[in-house]
């Protein structure tokens, strides 16, 4: 294998690992956060209210949020409107799925 072909390989390497790291990474992200949904679960079983623990504090609060349906604000908002208030920005996004054996 020539120096060049090998550099190639060892950077196709890196590339797996650095994809297998990721997805492994996100595997253990969703695990956490399933626990800590859990955990906020309860707190708010709890009620509203300030929750010390050694480390940390944890406050409960309600409040309204205001979200507008976009499918019924399409029915009465003129489309020239909706076009003046859209914005566009790209987004670059990076998705790990399992391998299928």
């Amino acid at each position: 294998m020539t120096t060049k072909n090998l550099k190639a390989a060892n950077i196709f390497t890196t590339f797996v690992d650095d994809v297998d790291r990721l997805g492994l990474l996100q595997s253990q992200i969703a695990d956490l956060t399933r626990e800590a949904d859990e955990i906020k679960a309860l707190l708010k079983v709890r009620g509203k209210g300030v929750f010390e623990g050694n480390l940390f504090r944890a406050v409960v609060v309600e409040q309204e949020r205001v979200t507008f349906d976009n499918d019924i604000l399409k029915t009465v908002v003129p489309f020239e409107i909706l076009e003046f208030a859209r914005r566009e920005n790209l987004v670059t996004t990076v998705r790990v799925t399992g391998r299928k054996a």
